[in-house]
């Protein structure tokens, strides 16, 4: 029932219409691509701003991020302003010159960058192949004096004292950090490991569920301060600074999407709208707003799990709940669901697929959103009283280390490869 509904939809047939043109002939063109009067790989120098977080590439001291040049020369000095947007590939030194835990000297030679969305930056290096830049030498530039430079000055200073509190709580520092802003630099590489072989790397991915949480609270807050009817005010400033902080990355920007669709749904006193129907809206509008998404991994897994979960959970769970109880039913019959179409993208993407993440997103998924609360407390309670600081940290790790024993279990069952 729920199926032929769906089929039925006119957005649910767009969207299945857009994403067969997308996957299966439609090639997606770079809107930002590179252009200079000087051809790219001469370009020895550029000025700009960073435009994405940095990302830590796997098992190198290197960092990605997305950059957007306004001025570059070459190695004949050969000056040219510019357009388009680049891949960089920074030197881990200068990236990590202000991180807690480093050493700013270790930074003599490469300079020390302030690498955060919006940051403006001078980098040398040499040009690759592909439209990727490779930085071994950069420095900061002054943010601009506008409102949204002291916007951008604003988030990169709260996200690195939020590296610095993070950092003092250990381990469990390490997973909130990743968990409230996307940043893994300090998430234990075994803890990690044995998240991805539990098939529970969606939990460590910016998703909808860590936007739900702000939504959540900020409800509660609103309805208890100024009443339900104000309440969308607090949800929608929530959900807009925790995207603000954590920065754009697919899978949020999809939660964001839902979001705003919802809120609206609810401004406007418009009920019974399906949220299939909310997730084709978003999916079309992300394939217009940012089409160089729907080709990552985090884009096809965040849209086809939702999607799943809205299809198959149902059905799944009218077939478990005869069996199990209510609760464990509908937490196993989503985690099913979500596999149905994640799975074959995993294996066509990854060559794996971890069965075991069914069970393991069952009971891990309550604790992480334990975890979570209990770490948004703990950070108000240690800014208003510092004091405290210590004393948190143990019961954040106690947490994380019934967490870590939970995942690490899950992770010892074996998944499916192909070859």
């Amino acid at each position: 029932m729920v199926i032929c509904k769906t089929a039925k939809n006119p957005l649910v047939c767009a969207a299945v219409v857009c994403a067969a043109a997308v996957y299966f002939g439609i090639p997606m063109k770079n809107r930002k691509q590179f252009g200079a009067a000087v051809p790219f790989s001469s370009v020895v120098f550029m000025k700009g701003r960073i435009v994405s977080n940095p990302v830590k590439l796997s098992k190198t001291q290197k960092y990605a991020a997305s950059f957007e040049p306004e001025f570059v020369k070459t190695a004949d000095g050969i000056a040219s302003t510019c357009s388009g947007v680049l891949t960089v590939i920074l030197d881990g030194r200068m990236t990590e010159a202000y991180f807690p835990g480093k050493l700013y000297s270790s930074s003599r030679g490469s300079g020390a960058l302030i690498c955060e969305t919006g940051a403006p930056a001078a980098l040398s290096g040499r040009a690759g192949s592909d439209g990727v830049f490779f930085a071994d030498k950069g420095y900061s530039l002054e943010f601009p004096d506008t409102p949204g430079g002291k916007i951008a000055h604003a988030r990169a200073l709260s996200r690195l004292q939020f590296r610095r509190l993070m950092y003092a709580w250990g381990a469990a520092g390490g997973l909130l950090l990743a968990l409230l802003s996307g940043i893994r630099e300090y998430t234990e590489g075994q803890a990690a490991d044995a998240f991805r072989n539990a098939g529970l790397s969606h939990i460590l991915a910016l998703s909808g569920m860590h936007l739900s949480i702000f939504s959540g609270l900020a409800v509660s807050a609103g309805s208890s301060v100024c009443g339900k009817k104000t309440a969308y005010v607090f949800q929608a400033c929530a959900v807009l600074f925790f995207v603000w902080f954590a920065g754009f990355s697919p899978s949020l920007f999809r939660a964001l999407l839902c979001s705003i669709g919802m809120m609206m749904l609810s401004f406007c006193g418009i009920k019974n709208v399906s949220m299939m129907t909310v997730l084709c809206a978003s999916f079309l509008c992300h394939t217009v707003i940012a089409p160089v998404d729907c080709t990552s991994a985090a884009f096809m897994l965040s849209y086809g799990a939702l999607a799943g979960i809205l299809v198959f959970g149902e059905l799944i769970n009218g077939k478990l709940s005869h069996i199990l109880p209510g609760r464990v039913s509908s937490g196993i019959s989503a985690s099913a669901a979500a596999q149905t179409l994640t799975a074959p993208v995993s294996l066509k993407l990854f060559g794996t697929f971890m069965p075991g993440g069914i069970l393991a997103s069952t009971v891990v998924s309550p604790l992480v959103t334990l975890f979570i609360y209990a770490g948004l407390f703990c950070i108000v309670l240690c800014l208003v009283f510092p004091i405290f600081v210590v004393p948190a940290g143990a019961v954040m790790n106690g947490i994380y280390a019934v967490i870590k024993m939970l995942v690490t279990a899950f992770a010892r069952i074996p998944g499916i490869a192909i070859r």
